[in-house]
């Protein structure tokens, strides 16, 4: 076993989590949109390159209902850093190797290779394909690999570490959005890595990446500016010096943002921000600010914060193993657990505030989707805090019960790597 646990704890071991995962998502990930999610950001990619604009009125994706009208043109209601990138991507796909996006509709149950590249239909390789595994796959492995590191320089041994990352990889809702287009993944990476900075030595240095790969995550999901905030506050009460670092790291994805919502429609503002941007005839989301009303009754906010957490759409009925990272919190919190108690109620109130803010301004789970995807960048943070719980001396009912809990987990995530577009049932829930 010590054997066994040095070979794991090999920088080759990393690269292999990497390349490993980067395949398994290679032969999973879908080659054509099934989502408004997907159709929205194809939608600004495919104006950008082929037509020289950010409005998506003339499109083939326009049919997407997560579009919002300003100034009498259509836009995709989507944080644009993410749809710039791909844009960038596709660009060398379109002009250097003439692929172009496909406006299909690939419905898994329907496609005997559940609309993957590889199937008895030969080979499928678009360009929605190439721009998912490029942005989407590659960074869910990479997250892997980083999570895998982060665990080992908390002090838990190769074989633990390696299976507690692999666990975080395919029996967590990191699995099914892994493998289509969506800022979930992309987000989650850069969140967990600012966090992981801020857990090793203080430097300048370190302080800037940090606010720059956290908000880079709220430039992907704003509503993840929660994590921007409670991150902030811990370096301002705890690591005085870094502040300037922090913050100065933290404008540039926000200043790159303003930028890029001016160029497209005049405003420094997230374009759903406008009042009147879901007031148009034949929107089929709610007339507000982000589309979304929330917490129409005390009646419906109880039912929809119990669906979120526990119910049908739960957090901890789709990802049960989650209640040991629960458990490690809590350590963390009780100061038994290194120094990490600081970062853990950062943590802690970021997690809070963003489960919130779903509970009173949200009403849809994220729309049809396996489990509710909001939640899906809070995961790799969460799971970190098992390290707090994850001790040697556990005895072995524990961690059985943890590997059950693992299993039980997976057995959850396979649905949703066959269609994640799909609203399913978890296999346990209250």
């Amino acid at each position: 076993m010590t054997r066994l646990n040095a070979a794991l704890a090999q920088r080759a071991t990393g690269a292999i989590l990497f390349i490993a995962c980067l395949l398994l998502w290679a032969a999973l990930t879908k080659v054509h949109t099934h989502s408004w999610q997907e159709e929205s950001r194809m939608a600004t990619v495919q104006a950008l390159v082929e037509q020289g604009t950010f409005a998506i009125d003339h499109t083939e994706f326009n049919r997407t209902g997560d579009k919002v009208l300003v100034n009498d043109h259509f836009y995709s209601d989507k944080t644009p850093l993410l749809s710039v990138a791909a844009a960038g991507v596709y660009a060398i796909l379109h002009n250097g190797f003439g692929l172009t996006l496909d406006p299909t509709i690939c419905v898994p149950d329907a496609d005997p290779s559940a609309c993957r590249a590889f199937g008895p239909a030969g080979l499928r390789l678009t360009a929605f394909y190439w721009l998912t595994l490029i942005f989407v796959g590659a960074a869910s492995a990479l997250l892997i690999a980083l999570f895998w590191k982060a665990l080992l320089m908390r002090g838990l041994s190769g074989s633990a570490a390696t299976g507690l990352a692999l666990a975080l990889g395919l029996a967590s809702p990191i699995a099914p959005y892994s493998i289509v287009f969506a800022g979930h993944v992309p987000a989650a990476l850069s969140l967990f890595a600012g966090f992981w900075l801020l857990t090793l030595a203080p430097s300048r240095p370190r302080f800037f990446w940090a606010g720059l790969l956290i908000s880079l995550a709220a430039n992907i999901d704003l509503t993840l500016a929660v994590f921007l905030v409670a991150f902030g506050v811990y370096v301002f009460a705890s690591q005085r010096r870094g502040v300037v670092p922090f913050a100065l790291g933290a404008l540039l994805p926000f200043g790159a943002s303003a930028i890029i919502n001016y160029a497209a429609a005049g405003t420094l503002a997230p374009l759903y921000f406008d009042p009147k941007a879901y007031d148009f005839f034949g929107t089929v989301l709610n007339k507000t600010v982000g589309g979304t009303a929330g917490f129409y009754s005390l009646d419906f906010g109880l039912r929809y914060a119990y669906d979120l957490l526990v119910g049908r759409r739960g957090l901890f009925s789709f990802t049960p193993l989650l209640v040991f990272a629960v458990a490690g919190l809590w350590r963390a919190l009780r100061n038994r657990c290194a120094a990490l108690r600081p970062l853990a109620v950062a943590a802690l109130a970021g997690s809070l505030a963003f489960t919130l803010y779903l509970i009173l301004r949200t009403d849809n789970f994220g729309g049809t989707a396996w489990g509710t995807r909001w939640f899906v960048p809070l995961i790799p943070l969460g799971w970190y805090f098992v390290a707090c719980w994850f001790e040697p001396r556990r005895g072995v009912w524990w961690k059985l019960a943890l590997v059950a809990a693992i299993g039980l987990s997976f057995l959850t995530a396979v649905s949703g790597l066959h269609d994640a577009w799909r609203d399913v049932p978890p296999i346990i829930r209250l």
